[in-house]
């Protein structure tokens, strides 16, 4: 929302189909915006020319529609607050909860210096023996799961968030059917382990470029149960190549 003595702008000199520039002092990179009642996000800045992704897209906005930088950047609210709860990829509620209270942290902050992380040796048991035999998840590291389009990834994921032995799970998913979704709900919340598991969802209903902000929301509450909680934390995302087109 504006802010009173917020500078708003009013002429565009660019448009494409997800983008929009002009010319604009005093913006920060990644910062926020709104333009014609459509956020959007700081993504290149050259002198005082400003790029401007626009997540919803840019049909209907105008060359001379307002546009009013937020003065911040995306951000997550985090806290004991975020268990058992889901949201969207601008980390509002989707499930019907009430807003979270606490601390306001920026997303796609610099990752843990390489030289302090502990050496990868903690086995990540999921029950699944071809993941544990096979492909080892281990603590501090990442694994991908290929697929073909017709398996049932999902089920998988799901089913590795249910046996993982972690304190914490963090579902990040990107591009998710609304059959997809209800299905991650479901099963959490039927398996009684809703607690222990946060979940950052976009839909093929969503504007697809808004999947990109769903990595940074799901790493950055994973940093703060991990670091600030002393939390053994797991984060599945999927899919990665709906981020990849996104």
């Amino acid at each position: 929302m504006a802010q009173a003595f917020q500078k708003i702008y009013t002429q565009i000199t660019a448009i494409t189909k997800a983008t929009c520039s002009l010319k604009a002092e005093g913006v920060g990179n990644d910062e926020l915006a709104l333009v014609n009642g459509k956020l959007a996000q700081v993504v290149k800045i050259i002198g005082d020319e400003v790029t401007l992704q626009v997540f919803q897209g840019t049909e209907g906005i105008p060359t001379n529609a307002e546009v009013t930088f937020l003065g911040k950047a995306p951000s997550l609210k985090v806290s004991d607050q975020l268990a058992g709860r889901f949201f969207n990829a601008y980390g509002d509620p989707i499930d019907g909860g009430p807003a979270v209270e606490g601390k306001e942290i920026e997303i796609g902050g610099p990752s843990v210096n390489p030289v302090r992380r502990k050496q990868p040796s903690e086995l990540i048991a999921t029950g699944i023996a071809g993941i544990d035999l096979n492909n080892t998840l281990v603590s501090g590291q990442k694994i991908p799961f290929f697929s073909d389009p017709d398996q049932p990834y999902n089920q998988v994921m799901a089913n590795v968030a249910l046996r993982a032995e972690a304190d914490k799970i963090i579902l990040g998913g990107m591009g998710l059917t609304n059959d997809d979704y209800l299905y991650f709900k479901n099963v959490f919340s039927n398996a009684g382990v809703l607690d222990h598991i946060v979940s950052f969802v976009n839909t093929t209903e969503n504007p697809p470029v808004e999947r990109l902000l769903i990595p940074d929301m799901a790493l950055t509450a994973a940093e703060y149960f991990a670091v600030e909680k002393h939390e053994k934390v797991l984060v599945l995302l999927t899919d990665m190549t709906l981020y990849a087109d996104a």
